[in-house]
Formats: C-alpha cells, structure tokens, sequence
C-alpha cells in the first residue's frame, strides 16, 4: 500500500472525529458488531451503520463471516464461545495501518 494512498484515506476520515473512535474500537475489539460498538462509543446507531458502509466501501473494514466466535478473537466478549447472531466487522490490514496513521498524527 502506498503512503499517498494511507495519507488520502486518513485525511478523508479525520474530517470526523466518530471515524477514529470506531477504528480505535475495532483494533481494541478486533472484531465487533454494531450495537456493542455503540455501547462502547456512545455514538448513534444510525451513524455507526452509515460508517461502518463507508468503510467497508473503502475496504478499511470487512465482515467477518463465522459460525462461532471466542473470546481470542473477539476481545470484549464476556463468554468464552457464542454463535454469531449480529454481522461482526473488524479493521482490513489497509484499515489497521489508516488507523495507525491518524493515530499517529493526532
């Protein structure tokens, strides 16, 4: 991934300060469904959902498609194993490094 490329996605992101929350949530998370990030966040729910499209639009976020999920996996679960019953999204490597990038310029 060019720097060009990371440094366009980030300025493009930070002119809202919900898209660095939801990021951050996600690579402390590693893997999470909406209505917990708002839990965790506060943000509305409606603005989570049209986010989380943009980002997946962006390939800076990916569904993740599993059966179960563990607590290895998902960070903030309270069971050791559920079955999914929500969609799970969780930061691409483009996503991660982003992240990094706006984390790093703050």
């Amino acid at each position: 991934m060019k720097d060009e490329e990371i440094k366009l996605l980030a300025k493009l992101l930070s002119t809202d300060p919900d898209y660095l929350k939801i990021m951050e949530h996600l690579k402390i998370a590693n893997v999470d469904y909406i209505k917990n990030i708002n839990k965790y966040t506060k943000i509305d729910i409606d603005k989570i959902q049209k986010i989380i499209l943009e980002l997946l639009d962006l390939k800076i976020v990916e569904e993740v498609h599993l059966k179960t999920v563990k607590r290895t996996t998902a960070r903030l679960k309270k069971q050791f194993q559920v079955r999914m019953h929500h969609t799970y999204y969780r930061l691409t490597n483009l996503g991660k490094l982003v992240y990094r990038y706006l984390r790093d310029s703050k």
